[in-house]
């Protein structure tokens, strides 16, 4: 998803509107690939400001990710605000200490990046298919949402007992 900033550099025009969908398969963020299950959406404008380029956009996608409790695939929606200058490399940090500053080389900026980038906060740390959600059961491994757990009929006091802690059950017999 680049964007030329061919028109801005050249001063032909003070803005270039953003207000466009596509499809993008997956994003990245911390070495994980999350695919979307719809197009990203941007809504916004890239502006000529007297300390450079300045990005101001709504963004809005749908992520797939697992229920943390039953593992089951779960849509996320995600929707919020990038708002930075665009720099080039050698910039200088000192003018742009209070907002955010998105690097780009040459002509083109790649909003795919930009949004990986400011992922940061906007992911859910943990997300669930419902409040209620049962989750696995940790003998079976069974989805205690679709189905009823047989671990506890089936098993004695013997099965469930953790073999490293095995001989501790014997150290009490004899009392």
């Amino acid at each position: 998803m680049k964007i030329s900033l061919d028109k801005l550099i050249r001063r032909e025009t003070d803005k270039i509107d953003l207000n466009f969908c596509q499809k993008v398969d997956t994003i990245n963020y911390c070495d994980t690939s999350y695919e979307l299950a719809c197009p990203i959406s941007i809504n916004g404008k890239i502006s000529t400001t007297k300390s450079g380029f300045y990005l101001d956009a709504d963004v809005e996608f749908t992520v797939l990710d697992n229920c943390s409790r039953c593992l089951e695939e779960v849509e996320v929606p995600i929707e919020y605000s990038i708002q930075g200058f665009l720099v080039k490399e050698d910039f200088d940090e000192d003018s742009f200490e209070d907002d955010d500053a998105f690097i780009y080389d040459g002509q083109d900026i790649d909003l795919i990046q930009i949004i990986e980038q400011t992922l940061d906060f906007k992911l859910p740390a943990r997300v669930l298919c419902d409040e209620d959600c049962k989750g696995l059961c940790p003998g079976c491994g069974a989805n205690l949402n679709k189905e009823a757990c047989s671990c506890n009929e089936i098993a004695n006091d013997e099965e469930i007992i953790d073999p490293r802690f095995a001989k501790l059950k014997d150290i009490f017999k004899n009392d």
